[in-house]
């Protein structure tokens, strides 16, 4: 098939190592890929992990004035209809190819043709966006032929239920493991237990909620020892760091700053903390997983009540995560077996291959 992936940037983040992922699974089955950007940013950043058979076009040279991009986005569109139909498969990402595949979308309904089949991803159910952006979601969501959650939440749930929608489907992240995976669990005894993540720092995400956490953590354990990093960028830095220093945390808390190698970031740790929406976890918490770390989460979902007992334990109140924490610190035994059990369950249900055959799955279905 000839498969076109749309997505405004390769810039650090979980949905572009989504589509990162599978543009280069997607190639190694035989597939002809196509990468199409609203613009170039930095290579380093994401781009450099896509396999020479993977083809990259760009709409800009450059970033331009985000109105006058969409405005003139429908002109773009038209122009290369002709190309664009030729296309098996067109998958839109985050919030620019969500517009883009509408557009398509209309242009296709005007020609009275089923070719290309649409399909989009919303990589953001879950975190703290805006209700309006969520219904804009929910309105364009009509507009494809598959609409695709990484994760299912209670609003979803009620969506696809109340308004009986057959083209809303679940297919959770996955991607490929980490070949220098950590072996075991131990930590020098003399040295500080060092608990971290990493995160978009930005509001939707509620990066406060990790001070929380590491703050209960110390009150909880005060004869512990304990460091604590956050790695990321965004536009709450800096009230984070005030916030650290309000907690007391500024002595054992290190901002880290854009992680542009995991690997080399996740060696420094003996337990990461993900964001969960109920039983899913983020791409960097795979990350982790599949670099070999014990994994606990944060739950976003507060109606979501079985955390304890998922593959990744998970609570929305910092003070039982916190306790969580310290009884396996405690424990090096129901560590390493933490371990194991979460490479199997990933190995298994977050592989970039079974992530990729339940696309192709999708991708196949014929109008």
């Amino acid at each position: 098939m000839r498969i076109l992936q749309v997505i405004p940037h390769l810039s650090k983040g979980g949905a572009e190592r989504v589509v990162v992922e599978l543009a280069n699974s997607l190639a190694d089955k035989g597939h002809d890929v196509t990468l199409l950007l609203a613009y170039p940013v930095d290579a380093s950043l994401n781009q450099k992990n896509l396999k020479s058979a993977v083809h990259i076009e760009f709409i800009s040279s450059e970033p331009s004035n985000r109105v006058i991009f969409y405005a003139l986005l429908p002109v773009w569109t038209m122009r290369r209809w002709k190309t664009l139909r030729s296309y098996d498969v067109i998958h839109c990402h985050l919030t620019f190819g969500l517009i883009f595949g509408f557009l398509l979308s209309v242009l296709r309904r005007l020609g009275r043709k089923g070719q290309p089949r649409l399909i989009a991803t919303c990589h953001l159910v879950g975190t703290g966006v805006s209700p309006s952006y969520r219904l804009m979601n929910r309105v364009l969501s009509y507009f494809f032929d598959a609409f695709v959650l990484m994760a299912q939440d209670n609003y979803w749930r009620e969506f696809k239920t109340k308004r009986n929608r057959n083209n809303i489907h679940v297919v959770v992240n996955g991607i490929s493991v980490n070949p220098n995976r950590k072996k075991d669990a131990t930590h020098g005894k003399d040295r500080a237990f060092t608990v971290g993540t990493i995160s978009r720092l930005h509001a939707e995400r509620k990066p406060w909620l990790y001070l929380e956490l590491f703050s209960e953590i110390v009150r909880l354990d005060p004869s512990g020892k304990y460091a604590f990093i956050i790695g990321g960028e965004g536009l709450e830095r800096s009230n984070l760091e005030q916030r650290a220093n309000d907690l007391g945390l500024a002595p054992i808390i290190t901002f880290s700053g854009l992680v542009e190698e995991p690997n080399e970031f996740l060696p420094m740790l003996d337990l990461y903390v993900s964001l969960n929406v109920e039983d899913t976890t983020g791409i960097a918490g795979l990350e982790a997983v599949f670099s070999g770390l014990p994994v606990v989460a944060l739950q976003l979902s507060s109606e979501y009540f079985h955390g304890e007992d998922d593959w990744i334990w998970s609570s929305s109140e910092p003070r039982k995560l916190a306790k969580k924490i310290i009884e396996l610190k405690s424990h090096p035994d129901l560590l390493q077996d933490l371990i194991n059990r979460q490479f199997d369950v990933a190995l298994t249900r977050f592989s970039s291959s079974r992530m990729t055959d339940e696309y192709l799955k999708l991708y196949e279905v014929r109008r």
